[in-house]
């Protein structure tokens, strides 16, 4: 006798033994025990999940010579053909191989005549999505009223290529992919019918690897044994999928959590080839490892995965790695599936992967953006109290509301440039780019004066020639009458009278040293019509739409607000009243160069 491979000779029987689909198997039963047994039903789910075999239970069931019944007897004549495949009532059709409309038309005829023995003539049409347009339009009257002895059964991997109208007419019933936990419980049940004695945590590996396919995991089982006979290990489930593909996961991400691209090179596999499957099995670990970590080892997207020690022990690698930095894993991650994608030759997908996986080893590499806005800020303050040079001639700098459309405005005030200091060396190690510009700036006599606290270096320091650059004294180091002093920053001179013109001169001088691009708008195109005790005007004429888009953001009129105030002296409300007509631009002066050049006339 021929052998029988694992997935048809332990194919369920009956629906007590469909694992993992509980709903769709209760749906089905109370159909047939509340009598509302439909006409058409469409079963559409992952490979390997139970689709075509619970289309033939629910024929099975609907033809027992005792039922309709929900619990098929197995012994009658009509069970024993659906079990053997020999029921003439039951007509499978492969729609991959008969997608046109002829077949779909014999099969309309069929549907006339009535069953030769079963109570109802049963089409199960598989990989329904296969059939062309055609073949979908002429079934669709004969599938919305179909003769009474006739049902339809579909089923389908890809639903959404089924027309709607189509699957309208049905009941749509999905099968889910199937936890690792149920698909290992039923290995064990097989290997134990089968005399099998695998190592502990085959059964398990097996469904990791099965990815929610029972079929899958049984058509591995029966390589495997063929492989290594009947006592399986670890080392041979390891030896079928062509390399160590858990262990070698576990060393890539062991490597990415200690910045090691040495390690995370000797983790991959030597031979090249089935870097796409590797990248998608460490996505799928990544993701696993932040829902471990976000929701925890019993939410429902993981219970059913693996032992509790495998979930326990990625859970702790998810919290080294932390949430932030897993979330930018996953994107690098899809973004290199996207481009290995189209690479055909083996060596580019692995350069693929290799540069992927080097780049995500960079300790900056796993940085989200809410971080590296954190240290451009740092970097910001510490330039803006570092000198002139770093002030505001340097342009607007990134404060965290300045986002893509240029605003200046900031909900903190900035530090106004003072005299150029010496900088105190920052223990964390992220700050140390900020801490070495501004500390370009000490000359170095004025750092032998800081670094030094013995009393001959401070000698040494004031006989130099070079007055030395002024720093910061420490309170470990109390300054002496030869260390020299820094200069205080004169006070800002207060506009004590209402005069327009003196009020506005004060005010665009104040607002240079927090947003000169906003200062510099205001000077250009704007004038104070308005000045009393409590409120002032400011008329803007022709601004072009950049440079309204900067005074119309309600940030920058604040800025203003308090700016005008602390400049008089006491409360003002300023009013930014914009005149530009439409139409009205400002002069360009390309564009008067090229209507002069050619005798043009600027229209608009």
């Amino acid at each position: 006798m021929s052998y029988v491979v694992l997935a048809r000779k332990y194919r369920p029987k009956e629906f007590s033994e469909v694992r993992g689909q509980e709903v769709v198997t209760r749906t089905l039963r109370g159909a047939i025990a509340e009598g509302r047994i439909g006409h058409a039903y469409l079963f559409h789910g992952p490979r390997g999940t139970g689709k075509t075999t619970s289309a033939r239970l629910f024929a099975k069931a609907l033809n027992c010579e005792k039922g309709p019944t929900p619990e098929p007897c197995g012994t009658c004549e009509r069970c024993r053909a659906f079990d053997a495949g020999a029921e003439a009532d039951l007509l499978e059709i492969d729609a991959a191989s008969n997608t046109g409309v002829d077949h779909i038309r014999d099969l309309r005829d069929q549907a006339g005549y009535v069953p030769l023995r079963a109570r109802f003539k049963v089409f199960l049409v598989d990989e329904v999505h296969m059939l062309s347009r055609a073949a979908f339009n002429a079934l669709l009257k004969t599938l919305e009223e179909p003769p009474p002895h006739v049902k339809f059964l579909f089923a389908t991997t890809e639903l959404h290529k089924v027309p709607d109208t189509i699957s309208s007419r049905c009941q749509v019933l999905r099968l889910s992919p199937l936890s690792e936990s149920e698909i290992a419980a039923q290995l064990e049940h097989v290997f134990q019918l089968e005399g099998i004695e695998p190592e502990a945590g085959v059964t398990a590996a097996l469904a990791t690897r099965a990815r929610g396919g029972m079929r899958d995991a049984l058509s591995m089982a029966d390589q495997l044994l063929a492989a290594a006979g009947r006592r399986p290990t670890l080392l041979d489930c390891a030896r079928l999928a062509g390399d160590g593909r858990s262990d070698t996961l576990t060393a890539l991400v062991d490597a990415l959590l200690d910045y090691d691209k040495a390690a995370v090179l000797r983790a991959l596999p030597a031979e090249e080839g089935g870097e796409a499957e590797l990248l998608g099995a460490l996505l799928d670990q990544v993701r696993t490892a932040l829902v471990l970590l976000l929701c925890g080892a019993d939410a429902p997207m993981v219970a059913g995965r693996a032992s509790e020690a495998w979930r326990h022990a990625w859970r702790e690698r998810a919290e080294r790695a932390g949430a932030a930095r897993l979330e930018v894993w996953l994107q690098e991650l899809l973004m290199a599936r996207e481009r290995m994608g189209p690479v055909h030759m083996q060596p580019l997908a692995r350069v693929v992967l290799e540069a992927t996986l080097l780049d995500l080893c960079r300790p900056e590499g796993g940085l989200d953006l809410g971080e590296l806005g954190e240290r451009l800020l740092a970097l910001e303050s510490r330039l803006a109290g570092a000198g002139p040079s770093a002030g505001p001639s340097a342009g607007p700098s990134l404060g965290p509301n300045t986002g893509n459309t240029g605003v200046v405005e900031r909900d903190y005030e900035m530090p106004r440039a003072t005299a150029p200091r010496a900088m105190e060396p920052s223990t964390d190690p992220r700050a140390q780019p900020a801490a070495s510009a501004p500390r370009a700036f000490a000359t170095a006599p004025a750092q032998a004066a800081a670094a030094s606290s013995a009393p001959e270096a401070a000698t040494r320091v004031a006989r130099t020639s070079t007055p030395p650059s002024p720093a910061l004294s420490s309170p470990e180091q109390p300054s002496t009458e030869n260390a020299p002093t820094t200069p205080a920053a004169p006070p800002r001179p207060k506009v004590t009278t209402n005069s327009t013109a003196d009020a506005w001169a004060a005010f665009l001088t104040e607002l240079d040293q927090r947003a000169a691009p906003l200062a510099d708008i205001l000077r250009r195109r704007g004038t104070l019509v308005r000045f009393s005790d409590r409120n002032a005007s400011v008329r803007l004429v022709a601004q072009a739409e950049s440079e309204r888009t900067l005074t119309s953001d309600r940030r920058n009129q604040r800025l203003v607000t308090k700016v005008f105030s602390e400049v008089v002296g006491r409360p003002i409300e300023v009013d930014l009243e914009d005149h530009t007509t439409r139409g009205q631009l400002p002069p360009d002066p390309f564009v008067d160069e090229v209507a002069q050049r050619f005798g043009g006339r600027i229209e608009g």
